[in-house]
């Protein structure tokens, strides 16, 4: 117990958000996220003392949804899937995880800028992770969704990091802009 209480006030220090549920999955996923990171900061391994920090801040409705769980499900035995899923569920349903999937699969370009481009790809990223599990597939991924006038120049290369094949786009687009305001 006493070392419950004290991985409990190594947590608190972080200031983790207080979590209340609610229909954001963005919030959802930003809270785990941020209670994630915290738990491999203060070096929480063992399952059960992972749920305990991670329900800790709970209130309101997320504090009667995990009330609820206990009832139904032995938490001291629980592992971190099975308690990830149990909250995605409820607070991150998967036709809305489906929905992201369904977005990044089909992001391109279009009108956006390459930066603007790159922040929706970025976001997006994250609900498919298997479709982005290595560089060599983010980079394919990226560049076949950059505008027509972009996208040969980097296919044409053979791209190995990331942050390559962004920069070469940043560069085109700039180029490009260059050439029309020069034009004019």
């Amino acid at each position: 117990m006493e070392k419950c209480l004290k991985l409990i006030s190594r947590f608190m220090k972080l200031m983790p958000t207080m979590f209340e549920g609610g229909p954001d999955p963005m919030v959802v996923e930003d809270w785990f996220d941020q209670v994630k990171k915290y738990l491999l900061t203060i070096g929480v391994s063992n399952n059960h003392l992972k749920i305990i920090l991670a329900t800790y801040n709970f209130f309101k409705d997320a504090m009667l949804w995990w009330k609820s769980v206990t009832n139904r499900h032995d938490v001291e035995t629980m592992d971190w899937d099975t308690y990830k899923e149990l909250f995605y569920d409820k607070y991150f349903p998967i036709i809305e995880r489906w929905e992201l999937q369904r977005e990044f699969d089909l992001l391109i370009q279009g009108t956006m800028t390459v930066t603007e481009y790159e922040n929706k790809f970025t976001f997006l990223s994250r609900f498919t992770p298997n479709l982005v599990r290595d560089e060599a597939n983010m980079i394919q991924k990226f560049v076949f969704g950059l505008h027509y006038s972009i996208r040969p120049a980097l296919t044409a290369q053979n791209l190995k990091v990331y942050i390559e094949a962004i920069e070469r786009a940043l560069m085109i687009e700039a180029e490009a802009k260059d050439r029309n305001m020069n034009r004019e």
